[in-house]
C-alpha cells in the first residue's frame, strides 16, 4: 500500500491554478490516487460545480462530462466518509454523471458510510436516479445495504426500484410504470433475491401483486390475472416481462418456503385475492411434494395445503385448471385419500357453470326449453370432462374414475388435457366468445350451428368477443385439427364471410403442417367462395375490422389455399382427381373482375409497399402467382396449358402499381424450370430487351433477381435485360425492397457468376457494371458479396482466389482513379474471414484506407483481427491502426471505438519487434494518443508487455 501524505493548502490552491481548463482537470483528476487530497480539495471548493445539463435546441438535452468524478468514484473504498460528504454537497446538481456516481459509490463502500447517502437518494427520487446511472449499480447498493447491516433503507430502495406503479393512463387495461427498464427485472431480481433474505416472499409477492393491479389485471369484481401466464412451470415466449421475471421469482422462492413452512408461506400467496397468485400457490405446492417425496421428506403439512387448495371454490378457474390437475395428482402420489376433496368441489363448479350458461349464454330462438336445458347440461359437461381429464383417472376418487371412463366412452378421450390454455395479456385485439378448447369439444354440426347462431351485440363491456376474434380463434382449431367440420356440407350458405375466410387459412395452414383435409368439403366451399358474388347477404356486426363486410378476404384465402395445395410441398398427396380439380377452379372460377377493380382503383402512395409485398395483399397479384404455381407444379399437366394462358391474360393488363409484375418475377425460376418454351417465347415481353425496358419489365426483372439466388441459366437468360437495366442507372424500379437496391444486386450477380467462373472480365455484363455503374453502386455490391464469405462456413481455394483477383483488379483501378475511391469500402469484410490470410489482406486493407478514408468508420468491425495480424506484421499493423484512428471528431480528440485491447496489442507488438525505427514509432503513436486523452493507454501497452494481456483478450 503506498504511503500517502496530504497537501497543504498551499499545495491545493496551487494545483487547481494549474487546471483552469477541462482537459488538464481530466489529466490531474484521472492521474490522482491520493485519497487524502479528498478534504483539502472539498475545503477548496474544487468540487461546487459539476455542470448542469444544456439543451441541444433540438428537444435533447447534453450532459457534459464532470472529471472530478472519476477521482472520486476511484478513490471511494479508500476514503468514503470524505468521499460521501461531497456528494452530500450535491443534491441539487442534475448532472447525469455525478448521479451515476453516487450509486457506483454507494454500492462499493462500508454500509456505515453509503447509508448516508440516503438523503440524497430519497431527494433525487421523484425526479429519477439520472439517465447515465447503471441499473446494476442501483440495484448493487441496495444489495449492499441489505446485506451489511441497513435494511431499513435497502428495503426502501429494493421497493422503489422493483414495485410497480400504475400509470396515469385512464383506461382499464394498461401499462404499470417502472422506474427500471423491462430488461433488467430479468438480470437483477436474480440477485436481489438473497440479499431480501427471510423477507424475499412478502416482496416478491408484493411487487407481483403491484404488477398486476397496476395493469389493470385485477380490479374490483373483475380478476382476469390468471390468463396472464398459461403455465407457470414455463414462461414460453415472454422471455422478457417483468411480469414472468417476478412469476418465476415468486415460485423460485416459495417452492423453498413451503418446505420448511406451509402455511405461512400459502398465507402470503394468498392473502391478497390475486388469482394468479393462486394459480402460483398451487403449482408451487405440487412440486414441494414432489420434491420432498424425492427426498424421502415428511410431506404431512404440504397435504394439508394441497388440501385446502383443492376444496376452496377460489381454485374454480378454467385458468387453473392445470395446476390444479398436476396438485391433484401430486397429492394422491403422497396420500390417495388427499384427493376426496375433489368431489364436491368438482360438484360445486358443475352447478356454478350451469347456473352462468343459464345466464350468458345466446339461446338459438329455435331451440325448445328442453333442448335449451340439454345443449346447456351438455356443454357443462364437456367442461366437467376437461377437468377430470386432466386429474387423471389414476388421482380421481373412486367414483369419478367410473364417471371420466363415460365421459371418455360417450365423447372420446381428449387428447393432452395437460394442455394449458392460451395465454392472454390484455383486452386489446379481436377476442372469441367461444375457445378452441370448447369448439373441439363440439360435433361438427353442433360448431357450425353454434357460428352460425352467435351474434356481435356490442355491449360496451370488457373484452368484447367478435366474429373476427372468433375466426381467429377458429383458423387456429382448424390448423392442429383440420377435420373438426369433416361431414358437414354447404358451409357456404350457413356461415358469414369471416368464418368462411378463417376456414380456409386454417386449412391452409394444416396443409403446411402436413395434415390431411377432407377434399370433398374443400373443393365444395372453395368453389362456393370463388362463384360466390362480392356483396355478403350478412349484415355487418361489430365495428371497424370485425366482421368481413364482403367476400374479398374469402375469395383472397381460397386463392392462397389452391396455390398451397397445388404446390406440393408436404407429404399429404392430394388424390389426382381432387389436384385436377383445384387447378380448374383456380384457372377457370378464380378469375375475378371486381378483385382486378379494387386492386387497380387503390391509391397506395404513402402506403411505403413495394410490388412484392402488395402482391402478398391483394387477390389479383395474389391470383397470378397462384397460376404460376398451377402451370409449374406438374410438367406437361393436362391443364398446364390453359394456366399459362391465364397468366398471359393478366399479364396483358396495364399493371400500374406493379404487384402483378413482382409476382411474375419472384415465379420466372419456376417457370423457367416447368415451361422453359413458354419462358424463352414472352421473355422479352417479360423483362424487356438489350435496346430498352419499361418499368413493368424492370419490375419483373430486378423481383426476380431479388428472389432468386444466382444461378448461370438465369444469369444467362437474362443478361440482354440485366444490360438494359444498367443503362437506366440509379433510376432502376425496385420490385422487392429487400437489403440490396436493384443496381447492386445486379453487381451482386455479375460478381458470381465472375467468382465461380462462369464467366470472365469480357462478359458484357461485368464490363457495363464496373464501367458504368457509379463507384457506390460498385462498393456496395462488392461489400455485399465481401460479407457473404464472411458468413460463409467454407470457400473452395479457386472461388476465394477469383475473388482475391476480382479486388486486386479494382484496387488497382482506384489507384488510377482515386475519385472512384468508395468502391473499396467494403474491403474490411474481407479480414473478418479466415479465408484470406492477415498476409493478404493486411497490405490491401493498408492502401484501400490510403485511397478511401471513410472505410475507417467501420474500425470497431476489425479490432480482433487487427490485433492477431500485428504478431506476424507489426509494421503493416501499426500503418493501419494510424490510418484506422486517423480521422478526429470535431472536438479534436481520437476515436477509441476499437475493441477493447486491440490498440494496445497492435502497439505492444510494434514495440516487441527487433526493428529499432518501428519500436520508436509505437512509443511515439502510444504518447501520441495519450496525450489526446487517453491516459490508461500507457498502462495498457506494459500489460500487453509483461504478458497479463494476450490477443486472445482482445473482443470479437
Amino acid at each position: 500500500m503506498p504511503s500517502f501524505r496530504a497537501p497543504t493548502p498551499e499545495q491545493v490552491r496551487a494545483a487547481l491554478l494549474k487546471i483552469p481548463t477541462f482537459q488538464l482537470r481530466r489529466a490531474f483528476y484521472e492521474r490522482l490516487e491520493n485519497p487524502l487530497w479528498v478534504r483539502p480539495l472539498l475545503d477548496a471548493g474544487a468540487f461546487t460545480n459539476p455542470p448542469e445539463p444544456e439543451s441541444t435546441g433540438d428537444g435533447y438535452l447534453r450532459d457534459t462530462y464532470w472529471p472530478e468524478v472519476s477521482f472520486l468514484t476511484r478513490i471511494a473504498p479508500q476514503a468514503p466518509d470524505d468521499v460521501v460528504d461531497v456528494l452530500l454537497r450535491l443534491q441539487e446538481s442534475n448532472n447525469g454523471w455525478v448521479r451515476r456516481a453516487v450509486f457506483e459509490i454507494g454500492s462499493q463502500i462500508p454500509t456505515d458510510s453509503s447509508v448516508r447517502l440516503e438523503p440524497l437518494i430519497k431527494a433525487w427520487a421523484p425526479t429519477g436516479f439520472g439517465w447515465r446511472t447503471d441499473p446494476r449499480s442501483l440495484v448493487s447498493l441496495s444489495i449492499n445495504l441489505l446485506e451489511g447491516g441497513q435494511p431499513r433503507l435497502g428495503r426502501w430502495l429494493a421497493n422503489t426500484l422493483f414495485e410497480p406503479r400504475p400509470s396515469d393512463d385512464s383506461k382499464s387495461i394498461r401499462k404499470p410504470e417502472l422506474l427500471l427498464e423491462e430488461y433488467w427485472y430479468e438480470e437483477e431480481l436474480p440477485r436481489m433475491v438473497p440479499a431480501l433474505g427471510e423477507n424475499a416472499l412478502k416482496a416478491l409477492v408484493g411487487w407481483l401483486t403491484a404488477y398486476v393491479k397496476a395493469s389493470g389485471h385485477a380490479s374490483g369484481d373483475h380478476d382476469f390475472s390468471a390468463m396472464d401466464r398459461s403455465s407457470i412451470d414455463s414462461r414460453g415466449d415472454h422471455t422478457d416481462r417483468p411480469e414472468d421475471a417476478l412469476i418465476d421469482a415468486v415460485r423460485d422462492v416459495a417452492v423453498r418456503s413451503l418446505r420448511t413452512d406451509p402455511t405461512g408461506t400459502l398465507n402470503v400467496l394468498l392473502r391478497g385475492g390475486v388469482k394468479l397468485l393462486r394459480k402460483i400457490a398451487i403449482y408451487v405446492v405440487a412440486e414441494a411434494i414432489r420434491q420432498e417425496l424425492e427426498a424421502g421428506g415428511d410431506v404431512a403439512a404440504l397435504i394439508d395445503a394441497a388440501k385446502q387448495l383443492l376444496e376452496e371454490p377460489e381454485s374454480d378457474d378454467e385458468y387453473l385448471r392445470v395446476e390444479y390437475a398436476q396438485l391433484a395428482r401430486a397429492a394422491a402420489r403422497a396420500e390417495p385419500a388427499a384427493t376426496s376433496v375433489v368431489t364436491p368441489f368438482l360438484a360445486r363448479a358443475f352447478e356454478v357453470d350451469l347456473a352462468w350458461m343459464r345466464e350468458r349464454l345466446p339461446r338459438p330462438e329455435s331451440l325448445t326449453d328442453p333442448e335449451w336445458e340439454e345443449s346447456v347440461q351438455g356443454r357443462a359437461q364437456r367442461y366437467r370432462h376437461s377437468w377430470l381429464s386432466a386429474i387423471g383417472h389414476d388421482a380421481l376418487p373412486a367414483d369419478l374414475r367410473e364417471e371420466l371412463a363415460k365421459l371418455d366412452e360417450a365423447h372420446g378421450p381428449i387428447d393432452d388435457p395437460l394442455e394449458p390454455m392460451g395465454r392472454v395479456t390484455s383486452w386489446s385485439g379481436p377476442n372469441p366468445h367461444t375457445s378452441q378448447d370448447a369448439m373441439a369439444a363440439m360435433a361438427p354440426a353442433e360448431l357450425v350451428v353454434h357460428l352460425a347462431s352467435w351474434h356481435d351485440k356490442g355491449d360496451g363491456w370488457g373484452p368484447e368477443p367478435s366474429h373476427e376474434g372468433q375466426g381467429r380463434a377458429l383458423s387456429g382449431l382448424l390448423t392442429t385439427n383440420p377435420l373438426a367440420l369433416r361431414g358437414v356440407r354447404q358451409l357456404g350458405n350457413q356461415l358469414r364471410p369471416t368464418y368462411l375466410r378463417a376456414i380456409l387459412q386454417g386449412w391452409e395452414a394444416a396443409t403446411k403442417a402436413d395434415l390431411e383435409l377432407d377434399w370433398a368439403q374443400v373443393a365444395e366451399l372453395v368453389e362456393h367462395v370463388l362463384d360466390h358474388p362480392l356483396p355478403s347477404p350478412f349484415p355487418v356486426e361489430g365495428g371497424d375490422f370485425d366482421d368481413d363486410k364482403d367476400y374479398s378476404g374469402a375469395k383472397d384465402a381460397a386463392i392462397g389455399l389452391l396455390e398451397e395445395l397445388l404446390k406440393k410441398r408436404g407429404s399429404i398427396v392430394v388424390p389426382d382427381e381432387y389436384e385436377e380439380r383445384f387447378a380448374r377452379l383456380l384457372i377457370d372460377r378464380s378469375g375475378d373482375e371486381d378483385a382486378w377493380a379494387n386492386y387497380d382503383s387503390y391509391s397506395h402512395e404513402g402506403s411505403g409497399w413495394d410490388p412484392l409485398n402488395m402482391s402478398l395483399n391483394w387477390q389479383w397479384p395474389s391470383r397470378v402467382r397462384a397460376l404460376i404455381v398451377a402451370a409449374t407444379s406438374a410438367v406437361n399437366s393436362p391443364w398446364q396449358d390453359d394456366a399459362l394462358t391465364a397468366i398471359e391474360a393478366e399479364a396483358s393488363r396495364v399493371d400500374q402499381h406493379g404487384a402483378g409484375r413482382a409476382a411474375l418475377g419472384e415465379g420466372l425460376g419456376r417457370l423457367l424450370n416447368a415451361a422453359p418454351d413458354w419462358i424463352k417465347t414472352h421473355l422479352d415481353d417479360l423483362v424487356g430487351t438489350r435496346a430498352g425496358i419499361s418499368v413493368e419489365q424492370q419490375i419483373v426483372l430486378t423481383t426476380a433477381m431479388a428472389t432468386h439466388r444466382y444461378n448461370r441459366a438465369m444469369y444467362e437468360l437474362l443478361t440482354p435485360a440485366m444490360l438494359a437495366a444498367i443503362d437506366v442507372g440509379d433510376a432502376l424500379v425496385a420490385g422487392w425492397k429487400e437489403e440490396s437496391d436493384p443496381l447492386p444486386r445486379i453487381g451482386e450477380w455479375v460478381i458470381d457468376a465472375f467468382v465461380f467462373g462462369h464467366i470472365d472480365a469480357e462478359d458484357p455484363v461485368f464490363d457495363a457494371f464496373f464501367s458504368k455503374a457509379s463507384p457506390e453502386v460498385r462498393g456496395d455490391a462488392l461489400g455485399k458479396i465481401a460479407w457473404s464469405f464472411f458468413r460463409a462456413s467454407s470457400v473452395d481455394g479457386p472461388i476465394r482466389d477469383r475473388f482475391a483477383t476480382l479486388w486486386d483488379d479494382r484496387i488497382r483501378h482506384v489507384r488510377e482513379h482515386p475519385s472512384d475511391s468508395k468502391e473499396l469500402e467494403g474491403i474490411y469484410w474481407l479480414a473478418k474471414r479466415n479465408s484470406f490470410s492477415s498476409e493478404w489482406w493486411l497490405p490491401r486493407l493498408r492502401e484501400a484506407l490510403e485511397l478511401e478514408p471513410t472505410i475507417a468508420t467501420e474500425r470497431y468491425i476489425i479490432g480482433k483481427e487487427l490485433a492477431q495480424a500485428s504478431t506476424t506484421d507489426p509494421a503493416a499493423a501499426l500503418a493501419v491502426l494510424k490510418l484506422l484512428l486517423g480521422r478526429r471528431r470535431e472536438d479534436g480528440g481520437s476515436a477509441f471505438d476499437l475493441s477493447r485491447h486491440a490498440i494496445p496489442v497492435v502497439i505492444a507488438n510494434a514495440m516487441m519487434s527487433p526493428d529499432e525505427d518501428l519500436k520508436s514509432q509505437a512509443e511515439a503513436y502510444m504518447n501520441e494518443l495519450g496525450a489526446q486523452g487517453n491516459h490508461s493507454l500507457e498502462g495498457q501497452v506494459q500489460a500487453v508487455l509483461d504478458g497479463r494481456v494476450s490477443v486472445d483478450d482482445v473482443d470479437d
